[in-house]
């Protein structure tokens, strides 16, 4: 089945059939995890086979990678220049900084001897949240904006900096027509969770209900 999704994505367009014949389909389901696995194998071939100075931290997800090195400027080019040069289907963009850097949706800064992080937003973020006047069940529209004050409790690892970025959330959800009465009770409930108890992995309970599943109207409370 994996070969089949990896070789045969076939697609028309403008009256002609064509056949992908490198890379993976984009959005299917496995693709991500081929990724993970193509950089994964990739990467261990490298790090076995350089013999350059190596970055003193070194983390990845799927293909975004970040790091930190006591090395000169000129070893760390000469890492980038091999990574780059490794694999042809491998090209990396990349940033060096000796004060702060975005990883994903994170800003990370040295600060004394340690590291803080915030959140990062990219250029092309437009903060498009749900329509609060969107047909959805209201329960699902009212827990938006807790679940992005819990992810920004997440990120920010300054309690001042929580607030600030706070108070920028409530404008992107203002924008969108949420309720300030909503918009501050989540936030409220995301202030009240400490930042250690935010990056625990929750635990989902089983239960054997059968889910049965309707298409949403606002006319169906039952």
């Amino acid at each position: 089945l994996a070969e089949l999704v990896l070789t045969l994505n076939c697609f028309s367009f403008a009256d002609s059939y064509y056949k992908q014949i490198n890379g993976v389909a984009m959005g299917t389901k496995m693709g991500p995890s081929y990724a993970n696995l193509f950089v994964g194998y990739i990467e261990h071939q490298f790090f076995n086979q350089y013999n350059g100075p190596k970055p003193d931290l070194y983390r990845r997800y799927i293909d975004d990678c970040v790091g930190a090195t006591s090395s000169t400027r000129e070893e760390l080019n000469q890492f980038i220049t091999a990574v780059n040069s490794f694999h042809p289907a491998l090209k990396y963009t990349w940033e060096i900084s000796d004060t702060s850097l975005a990883f994903l949706d994170i800003k990370v800064s040295v600060e004394g001897n340690g590291l803080c992080t915030s959140v990062h937003y990219k250029p092309t973020d437009s903060h498009s949240y749900l329509l609060y006047s969107s047909s959805h069940p209201s329960h699902v529209k009212n827990s938006i904006p807790y679940s992005q004050f819990l992810r920004l409790r997440r990120l920010c690892s300054e309690d001042s900096d929580f607030s600030l970025k706070s108070e920028e959330m409530c404008d992107f959800f203002d924008k969108r027509g949420y309720p300030a009465s909503v918009v501050q009770a989540g936030h409220h409930r995301a202030q009240q969770i400490d930042r250690q108890s935010a990056l625990q992995t929750s635990k989902k309970e089983n239960n054997n209900r059968i889910p049965f599943t309707l298409t949403f109207h606002p006319h169906n409370h039952a």
